[in-house]
């Protein structure tokens, strides 16, 4: 187990010693329940440069999450990663706390701040697509070019306010977590900022906005190389060649549209694939900059990886049973003469300065929680002069369940 999960579950064995101690006078009835678990399988098949060359059957994603109801306002969230009915690792551990200022000042009850906070690893809340960037989840099985989103160990306050609270229903997030990754501990005093502001002017629109900036990433445990970055873009968390100190700010604007719409809460959309509005479109445009310097003599020239992103989405339920997807989506470096490893071509070393990607497929739900997806995936890679394109389009079909 990695020295990183070993400190995170020490330190919520303490905040949980002193959350007891708290309600010691209470009379604790912990239950348990796995909402948020997840199961997907099927086959997939790639062309001969892609993930699956030979076509496969695949478990892609399984996730099997454990919440831990403490109180009404606490709960301790574990979440295993079985993919392929493997164990890899615990992706998300973390504790839940609700009304912690409310406590503190009785008045913030039901006021415009009362923040849940969340403490432990956790799924960095940048962006819409991330909350949905798995085949379960997703209205398509892939996710788009550019796919922002990451893992780390921090703290995270968040609150949803009504429409009485600010004229608008509106929502925030901030965190901060350590920005590196390949560490036991932290090896940076810089943290990584996170800030994401969401509204719903009318009940169909719902708006967000995102910001993310890692500070100074510093060096790997015991090498001269930077650390990677825990949130990636385009499956990218190295540093700009010949960088031996660098950083990361991702900036995302989110836009979602719904016509019809059910009863979900608009301003804490759902899973697309279990939207209950007639159609929705949704799209994010979205800029990042890897900034480094090189240090280590002799000085070289460092780069850095400047570029834009955009996807453009949409969902039609044809009937309550059948819907269908669509994606375009797009990722460019601003320098025509920059070419990294975009989206990671498996057993291959093809890099890339744009990279085009549509998505097309259809969904049936066999039960509300119970869906078979079918899509094909085109991707386009613009690669250096001589380089011979990758074939690289897939198509799949998944059985997924939603816990």
């Amino acid at each position: 187990m990695k020295r990183s999960i070993i400190r995170v579950i020490v330190a919520l064995g303490l905040i949980c010693g002193t959350v007891f101690s708290a309600f010691a006078e209470d009379e604790l009835k912990p239950n348990i329940d796995f909402k948020g678990s997840r199961f997907s399988a099927g086959y997939l098949n790639s062309g001969k440069n892609g993930s699956y060359p030979y076509g496969s059957f695949q478990m892609p994603d399984v996730k099997l999450r454990f919440n831990w109801v403490m109180t009404q306002d606490i709960t301790i969230s574990t979440r295993m990663k079985l993919d392929n009915a493997t164990f890899n690792s615990l992706d998300c551990f973390f504790i839940d706390y609700k009304n912690l200022a409310a406590m503190a000042v009785p008045s913030l009850k039901d006021s415009a701040f009362n923040p849940v906070i969340r403490l432990g690893r956790l799924k960095v809340d940048f962006g819409e697509e991330q909350l949905s960037n798995d085949p379960i989840n997703g209205v398509l099985i892939s996710n788009s070019a550019a796919n922002v989103a990451g893992y780390d160990e921090g703290l995270q306050l968040s609150q949803s306010l009504s429409k009485d609270k600010l004229g608008i229903p509106f929502k925030w997030s901030l965190s901060l977590t350590n920005g590196n990754t390949t560490t036991g501990a932290d090896n940076n005093q810089a943290k990584a900022l996170d800030v994401k502001l969401g509204a719903l002017p009318i009940p169909e629109l719902y708006v967000s906005g995102s910001y993310y900036d890692t500070g100074n990433l510093g060096v790997s445990t015991g090498h001269l190389a930077p650390a990677n970055a825990e949130v990636t873009y385009a499956g990218l968390a190295a540093a700009p060649t010949n960088a031996t100190e660098w950083s990361r700010t991702i900036t995302e604007i989110d836009v979602r549209y719904d016509l019809q719409p059910g009863k979900e809460d608009r301003l804490n959309p759902g899973p697309p694939a279990f939207s209950d509005s007639k159609a929705f479109f949704r799209g994010a445009y979205g800029t990042f900059d890897d900034s480094g310097k090189d240090k280590m003599v002799p000085i070289k020239k460092v780069t850095a990886n400047k570029g834009t992103y955009y996807f453009v989405e949409g969902c039609y339920n044809a009937t309550e049973k059948l819907y269908l997807g669509v994606r375009y989506s797009f990722i460019s470096l601003d320098k025509s003469t920059t070419f990294i490893a975009l989206n990671s071509i498996t057993g291959n070393n093809f890099t890339g300065n744009k990279y085009t990607r549509i998505s097309v497929g259809p969904g049936y739900r066999l039960s509300a929680n119970t869906h078979i997806k079918a899509e094909y995936m085109s991707n386009v890679e613009d690669v250096p002069t001589g380089v011979k394109k990758p074939k690289i389009d897939q198509y799949a079909i998944l059985f997924t369940t939603l816990f």
